[in-house]
C-alpha cells in the first residue's frame, strides 16, 4: 500500500500528487477458444466369428453338419461341430455344450469312430466310456503327423516333496524291469500329477514318458502306486513292441504276469478307510 493511501485511510485527506498520466490503451486479450475435447479412443472391433470349415474337397470326407447327424443320432447333443487344427486336444465340447470340436482328421474319420465320440462324453457307464476311449486312442494314433508339427517338447517341474516319490517309483520301474522285461525297457521320464483327479497314471507316447498321480503316491495304501506304475509299464512294453496302445488281450496277458488287475480301471485302497478313490 501507497503511502498515500494509507494517510487517507487515517486522517481522512490525502497528501497532493501529480495527475496520473493516462495509460496507452492496451487491447483486451482475446479469449482462448476452450480446447476441443480428445476424440474417444474408438474400441477394438470384435474379431469376427471363425468361418465354418468348407465343405470338404477330398474323397471320404464329411463337412459339419454331416458330423453332427451322426454324433446326434448316438446320442449328442450338441448343436454345432467345429472343425479345429490342434492337435493337442483331439476332441472337446465347449460353448457351455452347444459345441463339439473336433480335429479336422475326424471329417475323414470311419462312422465307428464317429459314435465312439458321440458314446465318451454320453454314455452312462464307464466300461461303455472306456470302449469308446479305446476306439479313438487307436483312431488317432494312426493319424499321420505333419512332417513340419513337431512336437514341442513339454517342461515339468517336480515339486519339492516329490523327490522321495518319485525315488520309489524309479524305484519299482527298474525292479520290474529288470525282472519282468528282461531291462528292455527304456528308462523313460517319470513325472507325478495332483491333476488326477479320475485317473490313478498315465503312459503317453509324444512326448515318451509315465505319469502317476501325486495323490495316489501319497494317500493311497502300500503298493497301490506300484500297481499303477506296472499298469503303465505294460503301455510302454505295448508301444516298443510295435503292438497297440490298449487294454486288449496283449494287455491282459501280460497284466496276470505281472499282477496288475486287467482292465483300464479298479478300485484303489487308500491310507484313510473313510475316503473314496
Amino acid at each position: 500500500m501507497k503511502i498515500g493511501d494509507l494517510l487517507l485511510d487515517l486522517f481522512g485527506f490525502e497528501e497532493p500528487r501529480a495527475a496520473p498520466q493516462p495509460e496507452p490503451h492496451a487491447p483486451e486479450p482475446r479469449a482462448r477458444a476452450a480446447p476441443r475435447p480428445e476424440p474417444r479412443a474408438k474400441a477394438a472391433p470384435r474379431p469376427a466369428p471363425r468361418a465354418p470349415r468348407p465343405e470338404p474337397k477330398r474323397p471320404g470326407e464329411r463337412g459339419a453338419d454331416e458330423v453332427l447327424g451322426i454324433v446326434r443320432r448316438a446320442g449328442g447333443a450338441w448343436e454345432r461341430v467345429v472343425f479345429t487344427s490342434n492337435r493337442r486336444i483331439m476332441a472337446s465340447v465347449a460353448n457351455r455344450g452347444r459345441d463339439l470340436r473336433l480335429n479336422e482328421a475326424f471329417a475323414a474319420a470311419p462312422r465307428e469312430v464317429l459314435v465312439a465320440v458321440a458314446e465318451l462324453f454320453s454314455a452312462r457307464t464307464a466300461r461303455k466310456r472306456e470302449r469308446a476311449r479305446e476306439a479313438l486312442r487307436r483312431f488317432i494314433a494312426q493319424i499321420p503327423r505333419a512332417p513340419d508339427a513337431a512336437p514341442r517338447p513339454r517342461t515339468r517341474r517336480a515339486a519339492a516333496g516329490d523327490r522321495a516319490q518319485l525315488a520309489r517309483m524309479q524305484a519299482e520301474f527298474d525292479r520290474v524291469n529288470a525282472d519282468r522285461f528282461g531291462g528292455a525297457l527304456p528308462r523313460v521320464p517319470i513325472h507325478l500329477s495332483g491333476r488326477m483327479k479320475r485317473r490313478n497314471g498315465h503312459f503317453s507316447v509324444t512326448p515318451l514318458e509315465i505319469v502317476i498321480s501325486r495323490r495316489l503316491c501319497a494317500q493311497g495304501a502300500a503298493g497301490e502306486a506300484e500297481h499303477t506304475m506296472r499298469h503303465e509299464m505294460i503301455h510302454l512294453w505295448q508301444h516298443v513292441e510295435g503292438l497297440p496302445v490298449d487294454h486288449g488281450p496283449a494287455f491282459r496277458k501280460m497284466a496276470r504276469r505281472l499282477d496288475v488287475h486287467p482292465r483300464a480301471t479298479r478300485s484303489v485302497e487308500w491310507m484313510d478307510k473313510d475316503r473314496r478313490g
